[in-house]
């Protein structure tokens, strides 16, 4: 009973100084939880909460710790042949040394982390997965590799109706096609994705993915030979940034309305409208300097230099 009580005041320590990013204090506390669950013989638990310790040794920027804590989490989890928490650590170690630079090993844990899922019937969990393998691929400039992953796991999203991760793993489809290339198919993922967070209402990631579509409609643009068909994927790129700064100024965003009226005012240029360009460049400007961004400022500035000769 005062073992129980302890935890309880101890994991109440914990979140309370997680939340004050008192990391050091949250790894003491962590320690000694660990210690009691060890006395008590539950190592099940000491190892869900020797991977608690190892991600705070993470956000406290100490990789090494974070990584021994995890090996030691995993002994504990694999005596007790507790495949669920076995699975989640060696997910979460995946991802830090993806983070670290440490492809291959990441590839190495998550793999593992993977065939986990699978065999225990843990769908969500191989979503996860293969997001993060996809996203490894990515790192290494693997796109076809990434495409397949990031396919399977939206294919896994759509399986159990959870419509914010569709949309997520829609966009990391849209990232690969990009990078391979093939850029009308990334449109056409990136809009299914926009489509879905319209419906959830989640302003700020349809406004991300309508800024790149707009991007997209640009930068196909750009390299079109037609100039009819120039043209148009320009005026799409306008409809798509002046939607996004809608919603940037309807959220608020400075940040994001002023490089919208900085894209505005380049696709207009692009189109030969520069009377029009002017006046979203100037307030592009009016912008950065408020939020106190001169370099973007300056460079502005001198684009409108040149517009004035």
């Amino acid at each position: 009973m005062q073992d129980l009580q302890e935890q309880v005041r101890l994991l109440r320590e914990i979140r309370l100084a997680l939340q004050e990013n008192d990391f050091a204090r949250a790894i003491d506390h962590l320690e000694r939880i660990v210690e009691i669950a060890k006395e008590r013989g539950d190592l099940s638990a000491a190892a869900r909460h020797l991977g608690n310790l190892a991600l705070t040794y993470y956000r406290a920027g100490q990789p090494d710790p974070a990584l021994a804590n995890f090996e030691a989490a995993l002994v504990c989890a694999r005596e007790e042949n507790d495949r669920l928490t076995e699975n989640g650590l060696l997910g979460n170690m995946g991802n830090i040394l993806r983070e670290l630079g440490r492809y291959d090993e990441a590839m190495r844990y998550l793999n593992e982390a993977l065939l986990i899922a699978q065999e225990v019937g843990d769908k969500r969990g191989r979503g996860i997965w293969l997001t993060n393998l996809g996203l490894v691929h990515d790192d290494l400039q693997q796109p076809a590799l990434a495409f397949d992953m990031h396919q399977q796991s939206a294919d896994i999203a759509r399986q159990l109706f959870d419509q914010p991760n569709v949309a997520l793993r829609l966009g990391h489809m849209g990232n690969s096609k990009v990078a391979i290339g093939q850029f009308s198919e990334a449109l056409q993922y990136f809009s299914e994705a926009a489509e879905i967070y319209e419906q959830l209402g989640r302003d700020q990631d349809l406004a991300l993915r309508l800024g790149i579509i707009g991007n997209l409609h640009a930068h196909i643009g750009r390299q079109e030979t037609d100039p009819k068909a120039a043209r148009e994927y320009f005026r799409e790129a306008l409809n798509y940034y002046e939607r996004t700064l809608s919603l940037a100024r309807d959220m608020g965003d400075p940040v994001s309305e002023a490089e919208l009226l900085r894209s505005i005012g380049h696709v207009l240029i692009e189109v030969g409208y520069h009377k029009e360009a002017v006046g979203f460049l100037e307030n592009a400007v009016q912008i950065f300097n408020q939020i106190g961004d001169k370099q973007k400022a300056n460079q502005i500035r001198s684009l409108l230099s040149r517009l004035s000769q």
